[in-house]
């Protein structure tokens, strides 16, 4: 069996990872598409088939005027795949997803495209793709209102790639946005040991100010820091589901203003409480202090491994 997977980026990607690892536990033989724009996704999927990359039609945010060439060029780019035959193409959401999936579709091939965990209105790249006949996987029961047809597997997050231990640190992650008023306020905090993954925004200046601690952009291995971290700060996205339900850390998920361009207040609040991590509806320092020491003693939930149900869904052919 061969499939064809379409990553996207960021929590994408995550998704992306999450399925492509059991489908490759059960012999499937993968190629995968990944964003040319962020190239340290070549080698997080290598383990699991050929990865090629191709032009992301549009950056997050980016406006829509400056995308045309970009979508004509990924649409052309996509075409090389008609060179190969496939059993299905999984398709994990975002923008990226859509010039592959559409060139398969229209090959025939069947298309599975998977939901983000939003609840208040469907991801437009994966509303698109179902409109063109894709069949949708979701993540929690409330989505079938938006896809009365879709599957419900439970939510999709990255496994356990290291022991789980605590170094004393605490771990920041603000995506491939970023995340300046979330940054700012965790720099006021008197933390020891803090590691910062910045997304878009400029390591440099931030490691003058707080030198003892670790800022990074993005990394190919962010498990790493996941498995030792103390508690997990970060934004609404696939990230906090892997460190709460895989690595079972303490987590305190904020609603920063770029992430809420892209996610209702509603999806944030509905995934703090799926995941029991501590909600901030605004990051302020003396609010950062207290959810940590709150979030410390929550219990993590036991949920559906989502990953799992799609790789089985897909090779039986059952659905």
């Amino acid at each position: 069996m061969r499939g064809l997977v379409v990553t996207g980026y960021g929590g994408h990607a995550g998704y992306a990872y999450a399925v492509a690892r059991e489908l490759s536990k059960r012999g499937v033989e993968l190629e995968i598409v990944v964003p040319r724009e962020y190239p340290h996704l070549l080698a997080r999927f290598r383990e699991f088939g050929v990865v090629d990359a191709i032009t992301l039609p549009r950056k997050p945010l980016e406006p829509l005027y400056k995308t045309l060439p970009k979508w004509i060029l990924s649409l052309l780019e996509s075409l090389r795949y008609t060179r190969r035959a496939y059993d299905f193409v999984l398709a994990t959401g975002s923008n990226f997803s859509i010039p592959p999936s559409l060139v398969q579709r229209l090959r025939g091939v069947v298309v599975y495209a998977l939901e983000d965990f939003k609840v208040s209105r469907p991801s437009k790249a994966v509303y698109t793709l179902h409109r063109l006949g894709a069949r949708v996987f979701l993540q929690w029961p409330e989505q079938l209102k938006i896809y009365p047809d879709g599957l419900v597997v439970g939510p999709v997050y990255e496994p356990e790639i290291y022991e789980p231990r605590d170094e004393g640190y605490i771990l920041v992650t603000t995506g491939m946005l970023g995340s300046p008023e979330l940054v700012e306020a965790v720099l006021s905090l008197d933390y020891e040991r803090v590691v910062v993954q910045l997304g878009d925004l400029d390591p440099e200046y931030y490691s003058k100010r707080k030198p003892q601690w670790v800022f990074f952009k993005y990394t190919s291995d962010i498990h790493k820091w996941l498995a030792g971290a103390s508690v997990v700060i970060t934004h609404t996205g696939n990230i906090s589901m892997t460190a709460r339900l895989a690595y079972r850390k303490p987590v305190v998920l904020v609603y920063t203003a770029r992430h809420s361009r892209i996610h209702s207040l509603l999806d944030a609040k509905t995934l703090a409480e799926k995941i029991n991590a501590v909600f901030l509806e605004r990051a302020t320092p003396s609010k950062l202090r207290e959810a940590i020491e709150r979030s410390r003693k929550l219990p993590a939930p036991e949920l559906p491994v989502g990953a799992e149900r799609i790789a089985e869904i897909i090779t039986r052919r059952g659905v």
